[in-house]
């Protein structure tokens, strides 16, 4: 007889064989087990931070939160629209978790510059996502690259706030 590759023992009790389930199966189902498990946790981290509203809950994004719900945009997109690389899922994950752990860290060590002023790599991301939302408006344009749309449109969407 060809060996199944599984194992079989005769259970002593009842005298009946059973089968012990190989080891890559059981590697296989717990890693399969884990990605589910991770899924979940990142569907449920983008269901408890899509609304604008979560970022307000660090006092400190008060003002900026403010303007931005007084302005055209607020109908239209929230702080996760501009302010994440929104290209796919994955990256979109990405950036969700790295701000939100830097955000985490300044706020805890009390390290928040006074006013608070976007950092170079987000000022590329925000503009790309001016971009793709107003795709249609600067089509046709030719646009200086060394500038960004809120170099002139600079109180959109957080009016005087800036500075």
């Amino acid at each position: 007889m060809r060996d199944s590759g599984v194992d079989q023992e005769k259970d002593v009790g009842t005298g009946k064989k059973t089968r012990k389930i190989p080891r890559r199966t059981l590697i296989l189902g717990l890693f399969v087990g884990l990605f589910l498990v991770m899924i979940a946790g990142v569907q449920g981290m983008h269901a408890f931070t899509k609304d604008s509203s979560f970022c307000v809950s660090c006092h400190v994004m008060e003002p900026v939160y403010g303007t931005w719900s007084h302005s055209s945009h607020r109908d239209i997109a929230g702080c996760n629209d501009c302010h994440l690389d929104n290209s796919n899922y994955v990256a979109k994950s990405y950036t969700k978790a790295t701000s939100g752990v830097q955000h985490l860290y300044h706020n805890t060590m009390g390290s928040i510059p006074v006013p608070i002023k976007i950092n170079h790599k987000n000022t590329q991301l925000v503009q790309d996502n001016c971009l793709r939302c107003h795709q249609d408006v600067v089509r046709n344009m030719n646009m200086d690259p060394s500038r960004r749309c809120f170099d002139c449109h600079r109180y959109t969407p957080h009016s005087n706030y800036r500075q």
